[in-house]
Protein backbone atom coordinates (compact mmCIF):
# COMPACT_ATOMS: atom_id res chain seq x y z
CA UNK A 1 0.00 0.00 0.00
CA UNK A 2 1.69 3.00 -0.69
CA UNK A 3 1.17 5.91 1.96
CA UNK A 4 -1.20 9.14 1.30
CA UNK A 5 -0.46 11.94 -0.09
CA UNK A 6 -0.64 15.51 1.12
CA UNK A 7 -3.82 15.98 -0.46
CA UNK A 8 -5.31 13.15 0.87
CA UNK A 9 -4.28 13.64 4.35
CA UNK A 10 -5.09 17.30 4.37
CA UNK A 11 -8.53 16.02 3.14
CA UNK A 12 -8.78 13.65 5.84
CA UNK A 13 -7.38 15.96 8.57
CA UNK A 14 -9.66 19.00 7.35
CA UNK A 15 -13.03 16.52 7.43
CA UNK A 16 -11.89 14.82 11.15
CA UNK A 17 -11.83 18.63 11.90
CA UNK A 18 -15.32 19.21 10.98
CA UNK A 19 -16.57 16.21 12.42
CA UNK A 20 -15.10 17.03 15.54
CA UNK A 21 -16.55 21.02 14.63
CA UNK A 22 -19.70 19.48 14.50
CA UNK A 23 -19.97 17.40 17.38
CA UNK A 24 -18.36 20.14 19.60
CA UNK A 25 -20.55 22.81 18.36
CA UNK A 26 -23.82 20.76 17.35
CA UNK A 27 -24.24 17.40 18.58
CA UNK A 28 -23.08 18.06 22.04
CA UNK A 29 -24.80 21.36 22.66
CA UNK A 30 -28.39 19.88 21.39
CA UNK A 31 -27.60 16.59 23.69
CA UNK A 32 -27.51 19.29 26.85
CA UNK A 33 -30.43 21.07 25.92
CA UNK A 34 -32.21 17.66 25.55
CA UNK A 35 -31.59 16.66 29.20
CA UNK A 36 -31.75 20.08 30.55
CA UNK A 37 -35.95 19.62 28.79
CA UNK A 38 -35.78 16.08 30.20
CA UNK A 39 -35.49 17.66 33.44
CA UNK A 40 -37.90 20.50 33.12
CA UNK A 41 -40.16 18.20 32.17
CA UNK A 42 -40.22 15.88 35.00
CA UNK A 43 -39.74 19.03 37.39
CA UNK A 44 -43.40 20.23 35.34
CA UNK A 45 -44.82 17.10 35.85
CA UNK A 46 -43.86 16.79 40.01
CA UNK A 47 -45.24 20.16 40.19
CA UNK A 48 -48.42 19.44 37.85
CA UNK A 49 -49.22 16.44 40.71
CA UNK A 50 -48.60 18.58 43.31
CA UNK A 51 -51.14 21.02 42.08
CA UNK A 52 -54.05 17.91 41.59
CA UNK A 53 -53.22 17.33 45.47
CA UNK A 54 -54.00 20.79 46.36
CA UNK A 55 -56.89 20.36 43.89
CA UNK A 56 -58.35 17.78 45.47
CA UNK A 57 -58.52 19.36 48.85
CA UNK A 58 -59.84 22.18 47.95
CA UNK A 59 -63.64 21.56 48.85
CA UNK A 60 -62.17 20.17 52.36
CA UNK A 61 -60.75 23.87 52.64
CA UNK A 62 -64.08 25.58 51.29
CA UNK A 63 -65.54 23.56 54.14
CA UNK A 64 -63.14 24.72 56.95
CA UNK A 65 -63.04 28.18 55.82
CA UNK A 66 -66.98 28.26 55.87
CA UNK A 67 -66.81 26.96 59.42
CA UNK A 68 -64.01 29.28 60.12
CA UNK A 69 -66.08 32.39 59.05
CA UNK A 70 -68.92 30.80 60.99
CA UNK A 71 -66.95 30.89 64.43
CA UNK A 72 -65.35 34.61 63.58
CA UNK A 73 -68.73 35.78 63.01
CA UNK A 74 -69.84 34.16 66.47
CA UNK A 75 -66.74 35.93 67.99
CA UNK A 76 -67.57 39.51 66.94
CA UNK A 77 -70.85 39.07 68.56
CA UNK A 78 -69.98 37.27 71.51
CA UNK A 79 -66.75 39.66 71.89
CA UNK A 80 -68.15 43.07 70.19
CA UNK A 81 -65.72 45.65 69.03
CA UNK A 82 -65.73 48.26 71.73
CA UNK A 83 -66.70 48.27 75.20
CA UNK A 84 -71.08 49.08 75.19
CA UNK A 85 -71.13 48.37 78.77
CA UNK A 86 -74.15 50.58 79.69
CA UNK A 87 -76.33 48.29 77.95
CA UNK A 88 -74.69 45.66 79.43
CA UNK A 89 -74.79 46.63 82.93
CA UNK A 90 -78.75 47.17 82.10
CA UNK A 91 -79.28 43.38 81.07
CA UNK A 92 -77.05 41.93 84.32
CA UNK A 93 -79.75 44.47 86.06
CA UNK A 94 -82.97 43.55 84.20
CA UNK A 95 -81.58 39.55 84.52
CA UNK A 96 -81.21 40.41 88.41
CA UNK A 97 -84.50 41.66 88.72
CA UNK A 98 -86.20 39.18 87.02
CA UNK A 99 -84.22 36.46 89.03
CA UNK A 100 -85.94 38.72 92.04
CA UNK A 101 -82.44 38.78 93.64
CA UNK A 102 -81.92 41.46 96.18
CA UNK A 103 -79.05 43.51 97.45
CA UNK A 104 -77.58 43.56 94.04
CA UNK A 105 -74.57 45.31 93.64
CA UNK A 106 -72.21 44.92 90.28
CA UNK A 107 -68.47 46.74 90.33
CA UNK A 108 -65.92 46.50 87.45
CA UNK A 109 -62.42 46.18 88.51
CA UNK A 110 -59.28 47.50 86.80
CA UNK A 111 -59.61 46.98 82.97
CA UNK A 112 -56.83 45.11 81.05
CA UNK A 113 -56.45 45.79 77.63
CA UNK A 114 -54.35 44.43 74.52
CA UNK A 115 -53.99 44.63 70.87
CA UNK A 116 -56.41 41.66 70.18
CA UNK A 117 -58.62 41.44 73.33
CA UNK A 118 -59.85 43.64 76.20
CA UNK A 119 -61.66 42.21 79.58
CA UNK A 120 -62.84 44.04 82.84
CA UNK A 121 -63.31 41.85 85.78
CA UNK A 122 -66.96 42.37 87.17
CA UNK A 123 -67.22 41.82 90.86
CA UNK A 124 -71.30 40.55 91.08
CA UNK A 125 -72.90 40.44 94.63
CA UNK A 126 -76.56 39.64 95.57
CA UNK A 127 -78.76 37.53 97.78
CA UNK A 128 -81.78 34.92 97.09
CA UNK A 129 -82.64 31.37 97.10
CA UNK A 130 -80.19 28.51 95.33
CA UNK A 131 -82.51 28.35 92.40
CA UNK A 132 -83.09 32.46 91.68
CA UNK A 133 -78.58 32.33 91.63
CA UNK A 134 -79.06 29.14 89.23
CA UNK A 135 -81.74 30.89 86.90
CA UNK A 136 -79.60 34.04 87.22
CA UNK A 137 -76.43 32.05 85.65
CA UNK A 138 -78.52 30.10 83.02
CA UNK A 139 -79.65 33.41 82.20
CA UNK A 140 -75.86 34.79 82.17
CA UNK A 141 -74.67 31.88 79.54
CA UNK A 142 -77.35 32.98 77.82
CA UNK A 143 -76.61 36.34 76.86
CA UNK A 144 -75.15 37.14 73.46
CA UNK A 145 -72.18 38.96 74.85
CA UNK A 146 -69.71 36.27 76.33
CA UNK A 147 -69.58 36.62 80.43
CA UNK A 148 -67.05 34.15 82.32
CA UNK A 149 -67.46 33.52 85.64
CA UNK A 150 -64.29 33.49 87.27
CA UNK A 151 -64.84 32.36 90.90
CA UNK A 152 -68.40 32.24 93.33
CA UNK A 153 -68.24 32.28 96.95
CA UNK A 154 -72.18 31.19 98.44
CA UNK A 155 -72.99 31.90 102.36
CA UNK A 156 -76.25 31.07 104.12
CA UNK A 157 -77.48 34.31 106.02
CA UNK A 158 -77.50 34.20 109.55
CA UNK A 159 -81.06 33.04 109.58
CA UNK A 160 -80.21 30.05 107.87
CA UNK A 161 -83.51 30.01 105.72
CA UNK A 162 -83.36 28.90 102.10
CA UNK A 163 -81.42 32.54 101.01
CA UNK A 164 -77.97 32.77 100.47
CA UNK A 165 -75.60 35.60 99.65
CA UNK A 166 -73.68 35.05 96.56
CA UNK A 167 -70.13 36.99 95.40
CA UNK A 168 -69.07 36.12 92.49
CA UNK A 169 -66.25 37.43 89.96
CA UNK A 170 -66.80 37.35 86.62
CA UNK A 171 -64.93 38.88 83.33
CA UNK A 172 -66.43 40.45 80.36
CA UNK A 173 -64.48 40.69 77.30
CA UNK A 174 -64.42 43.09 74.65
CA UNK A 175 -62.30 43.81 71.14
CA UNK A 176 -60.64 47.39 71.40
CA UNK A 177 -61.95 49.99 68.75
CA UNK A 178 -60.17 50.25 65.89
CA UNK A 179 -60.22 53.77 63.89
CA UNK A 180 -60.54 52.18 60.39
CA UNK A 181 -63.32 50.44 61.67
CA UNK A 182 -65.31 53.11 63.04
Amino acid sequence: MRGLDKKQTMILVLGAAILTGFAVFQYVPIVQKKLQMRKQVLKHAQSMEQVQQYAGSLPELRQKKAELTEQVTAYSVKIPEGKQFAQLWQQIADVMNDCQLTEQSVRPGKEQTSEELCCIPLSIECTGTLDQMFEFFQSLENFERLVRIEQIDLKNNDDFDTTVKMNATANIYYQPEHPDNG
